[in-house]
């Protein structure tokens, strides 16, 4: 009787979490990398970056520096070159027109993409040097029915005023209504204010360990996640002297804790 019990106690649980119902945590591998000026240093291909990129099988990645038919990449659209070459879906995010083409941040996908939103970063202070942008996609993780949101940025190079500026405007954008994890180039320090105020109601999931230029020695380029608290960092690695870009890359492996 009791083997019987037991038996219908796992057949009990089995069900609910094929279900889903007990499905309380979704993990996943995430990369962020500046690519210097849509592959300046690699004469603006998107093959060395899919051959690093590869080795570390990203379910996610996000770009800084991105260009779309510009003149100086040659006309090329380098996020869905770079798709193609990963077998991935995309999205390029543009934060202002550039030498005939445009120049911004982009995210490219394992999964299928439900949605996309890019959204102007600004600031009223006379320093901004150039507009910027949050850009964001909603995802469905495979096997979790877990809606996350991954978002791309990178803030102005100008001042800690002009970046404060734009971090407080990633809230409102982004928004609250699922876990979102967001990379990018900040620009900033990990004292300065962007960071301490403008993303204080952000989870870290970096550390404060340099990540630029290719032999770091600045901390610019970081991870956040929200709801906080509800995210476990399972691994983290900074990738130093790529040979194709001035910034490190980063990756990291999640797991969010509903």
């Amino acid at each position: 009787m009791m083997n019987k019990i037991k038996y219908l106690i796992i057949c009990v649980l089995l069900g609910l979490l094929a279900n889903g119902t007990l499905m309380a945590q979704t993990s996943f591998r995430l990369m962020n990398f500046n690519t210097r000026m849509s592959g300046q240093m690699v004469n603006y291909s998107a093959k060395p970056f899919a051959t690093l990129i590869k080795n570390y099988n990203p379910d996610f990645i996000v770009l800084q520096e991105v260009d779309y038919f510009t003149v100086r990449n040659g006309g090329k659209d380098f996020t869905t070159e770079l798709a193609a070459e990963m077998g991935m879906f995309s999205a390029f995010g543009p934060a202002i027109v550039y030498q005939q083409g445009e120049y911004g941040v982009a995210i490219l996908s394992k999964y299928p993409i439900q949605k996309i939103s890019n959204n102007p970063l600004t600031s009223s202070s006379a320093d901004m040097k150039e507009k910027r942008t949050v850009l964001y996609i909603d995802v469905i993780l495979p096997g979790s029915n877990e809606k996350v949101r991954v978002a791309a940025t990178h803030l102005d190079h100008s001042t800690d005023n002009v970046r404060l500026d734009m971090a407080r405007q990633l809230d409102s954008y982004v928004g609250n209504s699922f876990p979102t994890i967001l990379a990018g180039d900040f620009n900033a320090k990990p004292g300065e204010n962007a960071i301490v105020q403008g993303m204080a109601n952000w989870q870290r999931i970096c550390n404060n360990f340099p990540t630029f230029p290719a032999i770091p020695t600045s901390k610019i380029d970081y991870i956040f996640a929200k709801p906080t608290g509800k995210w476990t960092v399972k691994s983290y690695e900074i990738i130093k002297e790529t040979g194709i870009s001035d910034h490190c890359a980063l990756v990291t492996d999640v797991e969010y804790n509903k």
